[in-house]
């Protein structure tokens, strides 16, 4: 499994991030990374379809902070993180840390951990409520590897042979995630539904986090940001490429999942290797 580097140092932090994205069970992880160094204030995290395994290592006695109007509260230590619906802002510890993470599609979720996915949806679980003493034991495990290559590779094999030991997700809602990211979420819920339709979204809830309809949307929103992030293109054009019926209705999707029009979004500083925006 090849290793992408990428190192950092401006205004923003001093870093490296790696990461690699494993052969097996590919379908199922996005991406399988490692971060080192410092990052300054705090960073705006948004809907991206996906779930994410993460666990801090070492390096910050205070830890990150969620930051959403309410008091802080500080993240877990080991945990994973559903679906979002809104906006994120984390609080970035001032001193160096060490963390890994897991990027999981959720048919990888699923599979992983074996619990319905709704029960995960906008909220961060300790990854020992989840898998008991075996989730501090990867941790130990990934502490005490001397290399940041070694340690992603590691955690994408423990993973991998979790996921295969595991429960697959059902095949009528694999299809239905498949189309969706296919067709970047546009496209009617009704393509997707067969004869018994409450049926069908109780399962896509239990198997994604969410209902169909709330995925395609997702999914269509990050396609876009990620557009957004990387391209020139006017905004009109871009609402008509992904489906949006006219700019005013992608706006008020980027006022739902990013907390901010498409305009301001494009101009919003990025840390290289995050989906995160600088908040």
């Amino acid at each position: 499994m090849s290793v992408r580097v990428l190192r950092n140092d401006s205004e923003l932090g001093a870093w490296t991030h790696l990461e690699l994205r494993p052969r097996t069970h590919g379908s199922m992880i996005e991406s399988v990374w490692s971060f080192d160094g410092a990052i300054a204030g705090r960073e705006q995290f948004y809907p991206t379809g996906t779930l994410d395994l993460l666990i801090q290592l070492d390096g910050s006695s205070t830890g990150f902070r969620i930051v959403d109007g309410q008091p802080a509260e500080h993240c877990p230590q080991a945990c994973m993180a559903g679906l979002l619906l809104k906006p994120l802002v984390i609080e970035t510890p001032a001193e160096t840390t060490s963390m890994v993470g897991v990027r999981l599609r959720p048919a990888g979720a699923a599979a992983l951990f074996g619990v319905p996915l709704n029960e995960l949806t906008g909220t961060a679980v300790r990854l020992d409520e989840l898998i008991g003493a075996e989730g501090a034991r990867i941790g130990e495990r990934l502490h005490e590897t001397g290399s940041h290559a070694d340690r992603l590779r590691l955690l994408a094999r423990w993973v991998s042979a979790r996921m295969t030991a595991g429960i697959g997700t059902e095949t009528a809602v694999t299809r239905a995630v498949s189309e969706i990211e296919r067709r970047q979420g546009a496209l009617a819920v009704a393509d997707l539904v067969g004869a018994s339709p409450k049926s069908f979204r109780r399962r896509f809830v239990e198997n994604v986090g969410v209902g169909p309809k709330t995925f395609a949307r997702i999914v269509r929103f990050r396609r876009t940001a990620d557009l957004l992030a990387r391209s020139a293109v006017p905004l009109p054009q871009v609402a008509a490429a992904h489906g949006y019926f006219d700019q005013a209705h992608m706006s008020a999707e980027f006022r739902a999942f990013a907390g901010m029009p498409p305009g301001r979004f494009r101009a919003t500083a990025r840390r290289p290797g995050s989906e995160g925006i600088v908040a």
